[in-house]
């Protein structure tokens, strides 16, 4: 997992025991294999797909395969334990389902090198600005529609191509 502060380590063990309560409450076993996945969802607060967490799952389990990896994924997603999300690549993109209902999701895929830059500071500042703050009520209020949460993909070239196309 890399370096991680102490408290940071702290957090994440009970993360991971959090869903190891969750998975074995449902039935499931809560395997080396499940748990190396979960520790790589945990370890940032952002979109990994499923490549992504099979080579640095490898890294430290070199016994884990892709196929094992895509079907953890679709069960923990299907269980409601991570979030797969969509933002419009070729790749389904997941995080834990915790980090989903935080906040409102802001991402910015970049149309040259396909980096997924999450919840980015800067974006989300500029839609707060943007955005007024009863948007919520206006929507129910004007489109009868239940809003719980959503998230805003922009598409564009990220800092280091944009750095490198001028």
């Amino acid at each position: 997992m890399g370096t991680i502060s102490e408290d940071a380590y702290i957090l994440n063990n009970k993360i991971l025991a959090a869903q190891e309560e969750k998975l074995t409450r449902l039935g499931y076993k809560f395997t080396g294999q499940r748990r190396k996945i979960l520790e790589e969802l945990s370890s940032e607060h952002k979109l990994f797909d499923a490549e992504s967490i099979f080579i640095k799952a490898k890294k430290s389990d070199p016994s884990i395969g892709i196929a094992t990896v895509y079907r953890t994924l679709e069960l923990l997603s299907r269980l409601n334990l991570i979030c797969k999300v969509d933002i419009g690549t070729e790749k389904s993109m997941y995080m834990l389902a915790d980090d989903c209902e935080k906040e409102t999701s802001v991402y910015m895929v970049c149309d040259n090198c396909k980096q997924v830059i999450t919840n980015n500071d800067c974006l989300k500042n500029a839609l707060k600005i943007r955005l007024r703050e009863d948007a919520e009520q206006n929507i129910l209020k004007n489109c009868n529609l239940q809003i719980d949460k959503f998230q805003i993909v922009f598409k564009g070239l990220c800092d280091k191509c944009k750095d490198s196309s001028s």
